[in-house]
């Protein structure tokens, strides 16, 4: 496509709604061959306004669409189902129509009323309150809007609403008008669309991606090699009330997921004085004690500089150690320089990483201070009562 390409050609239009229409009308116009293909084993989703007295508004599948030759005025393709059925029910709320069965009564008093008509959904179709002519003329703008042509239907809806005027029919002017009104209203740039959760991304991609993405950052800043595993990472944090009750709570994620049965708990035994440092430093001493479970491939701190510093100066382990910092979130890196006979902690100086508010690496990083700081605060909460009790 980038080598047969020889002009680009952008619109910008004024909402998310408008937009997602007109780019189904072009592929519709256009049909073009490098057209993103669905990664499922569905075929394209469109919009079919039947060919009947009343036409109804379903949708259908292509492959479905071809085999029963459908007919009528077809509409899409559109990617995702969920979001096709909420462009639907915005629709639907400024252009009511009739989905209920065609049934010999369909259209007369001695029908039944369907449910959409108690919902305001439904002109009254189906129990003969509209006429076709003018059943098909709210079906006409309907298409109009599903197609993008925002103006056109505008326009054709100000005209009949002054041809309707003249003709005294003010309820039904007054309810144009608020079709034109509700319009703008859902076409404004502030008027988002629901997130697709028909189709999420796999929780097993994003873990991948923030491992992905973690690994570049550490690479960059703690020379470490571009292969460097990160299969478990464990995360620390510190709770206590002026330092009663303490507790170091340390949790493991295992290729980006908790791996609760690897959890760990320290109750702080040698300070009883608020020293958040000195009981980071036991705990992460006592770790350094059990081998058999394993040697994690990076610490996550809760906490600044101050904690990152603490934790370092009693870390024997030649594995990487960063810290997650609040107000704002941002990941605070040691820049450590190992020259013979000297100190590393002398002198040592830090690289803050401020990334964006979605960025996969941040929301691992966060995932791992959240469920560390909630795993400490429920076993501090847990001594806090027994020792209320005793």
């Amino acid at each position: 496509m980038v080598f047969q390409a020889k002009v680009l050609k952008h619109e910008v239009l004024e909402s998310e709604l408008e937009a997602l229409l007109v780019e189904a009308e072009l592929i519709r116009t256009h049909q073009p061959p490098f057209n993103i293909l669905l990664k499922d084993d569905k075929s394209d989703l469109y919009v079919n306004i039947t060919d009947e007295k009343f036409p109804r508004v379903i949708t259908i599948r292509k492959k479905e669409a071809e085999k029963l030759r459908v007919q009528g005025t077809t509409l899409g393709p559109f990617p995702s189902a969920y979001t096709l059925k909420e462009v639907l029910g915005i629709a639907r709320r400024i252009f009511p129509f009739c989905t209920g069965p065609r049934t010999p009564n369909y259209g007369t008093s001695a029908n039944s009323p369907c449910f959409h008509y108690h919902l305001d959904q439904c002109p009254g179709a189906c129990i003969g309150l509209i006429s076709v002519e003018r059943y098909r003329e709210t079906i006409s703008e309907l298409v109009l809007f599903l197609k993008g042509k925002k103006r056109s239907v505008v326009k054709q809806i100000e005209a009949e609403m002054t041809s309707v005027s003249e003709k005294e029919e003010f309820e039904y002017a007054a309810k144009l008008r608020d079709r034109v009104e509700s319009i703008r209203s859902v076409t404004e740039k502030k008027v988002r669309l629901k997130p697709d959760l028909q189709m999420p991304r796999l929780k097993e991609s994003i873990r991948a991606e923030g491992i992905i993405q973690l690994r570049r950052i550490l690479c960059k800043h703690m020379q470490l090699p571009k292969t460097y595993p990160l299969t478990r990472i464990e995360g620390y944090d510190v709770s206590n009330i002026q330092g009663t009750n303490a507790t170091v709570a340390q949790v493991t994620f295992i290729n980006g997921s908790p791996a609760k049965e690897h959890y760990r708990l320290y109750n702080i035994r040698t300070v009883q004085t608020p020293n958040d440092y000195a009981m980071l430093q036991e705990a992460i001493v006592r770790r350094q004690n059990h081998l058999e479970w394993g040697i994690p491939n990076l610490l996550v701190i809760d906490g600044g500089k101050g904690q990152l510093r603490a934790a370092l100066k009693v870390w024997n382990w030649s594995v990487p150690v960063i810290s997650l910092a609040k107000k704002p979130d941002r990941v605070i890196i040691p820049l450590l320089k190992v020259e013979k006979d000297k100190d590393p902690l002398v002198g040592l100086e830090y690289q803050e990483i401020s990334l964006p508010e979605q960025h996969p690496a941040l929301t691992l990083l966060q995932q791992i201070r959240d469920e560390s700081h909630r795993f400490s605060k429920k076993q501090h909460t847990r001594l806090r009562t027994k020792a209320m009790m005793e």
